[in-house]
């Protein structure tokens, strides 16, 4: 357990990574996802509790098995980025785990970084940052690789690639816990989630099983002139969850014929005009919001 003296922070949480498992934590922003990879990387101790690492509660005894790779860059600037990964293969050696050139290269091969490997990383665009720092964390095979909302500042290709590096990690003994929103990248890695909401464990389950809950739904985000009926709009047959969000509304529904419409005809009955609406089938943020009565992203 670690809290801060405003409140917030994480815990009391029992979590369990095992080896060859992805583990996602996700949660609003404020609920603590960052303090608790914060805690598993040795970077904050608990202030309460105990972690352990296979086993070993000495932080100095396990931190050169662990990769990590939080929002906050440790780059140095005026380096370039094959003498940052140096810096970080240099420190696996040192700990009697050797990365050799070659496995430098295909780092910097795989991040797409190899036109500018010897140029200062301060002349970098914040996507490039972004990736150099995930090659960074998977150098010389950690046996825990913690990442902090991993897929930020990656394009469409990027985030493939980091999808495949993590399952061929996974697939080689390693664990992984990572802290994430981007609900399409979770479902294609997690075997398991944790949902915090203010710092407390909402739910653990197998991602196939929170996924199960909303078969059978849509998901529906509209925007209208006015403040939201919520009201109304949770009245509306099959409507499960209402919840606002930063512009709209969204709702989580059983699939049937007329719900699109028995939602139009809600509003219209309220006098409010309808702005906007999405229509999609439900993912990882609709079994938060029917867990914690609002918005994953709100």
């Amino acid at each position: 357990m670690r809290r801060y003296g405003n409140g917030r922070g994480v815990g009391p949480v029992a979590l369990t990574v095992g080896a060859g498992e992805v583990v996602a934590v996700c949660g609003p922003n404020g609920s603590g996802k960052s303090t608790l990879l914060r805690c598993l990387a040795t970077r904050t101790r608990p202030g309460e509790g105990s972690l352990r690492w296979w086993g070993e509660s000495r932080p100095q005894r396990v931190r050169h098995r662990l990769g990590i790779a939080f929002e906050l860059s440790a780059h140095v600037d005026e380096a370039s980025a094959r003498q940052n990964l140096g810096f970080f293969a240099a420190t696996r050696a040192a700990a009697g785990h050797p990365v050799t050139a070659a496995a430098l290269d295909t780092a910097l091969a795989r991040s797409e970084l190899t036109a500018v490997a010897d140029e200062p990383v301060g002349s970098y665009s914040f996507g490039m940052r972004r990736r150099l720092l995930l090659a960074e964390a998977l150098l010389g095979e950690p046996d825990l690789l913690l990442l902090d909302e991993p897929t930020v500042g990656l394009d469409v290709g990027a985030a493939e690639r980091l999808v495949e590096q993590l399952r061929r990690r996974v697939g080689r003994g390693a664990a992984v816990c990572l802290a994430s929103n981007d609900t399409t990248f979770v479902e294609r890695v997690a075997d398991r989630v944790c949902f915090l909401l203010q710092g407390q464990v909402l739910r653990t389950a197998p991602l196939r099983d929170l996924l199960a809950e909303v078969q059978g739904h849509r998901e529906l985000r509209l925007r209208c002139r006015g403040l939201p009926p919520l009201p109304a709009l949770r009245a509306v047959p099959g409507v499960d969850q209402a919840a606002l969000t930063t512009d709209g509304v969204v709702l989580t529904a059983l699939r049937r014929d007329g719900l699109v419409a028995d939602v139009l005809r809600a509003l219209r009955d309220v006098d409010r005009e309808l702005l906007d609406l999405q229509i999609r089938d439900p993912d990882l943020a609709d079994v938060f919001l029917r867990l914690a009565g609002r918005p994953l992203d709100g």
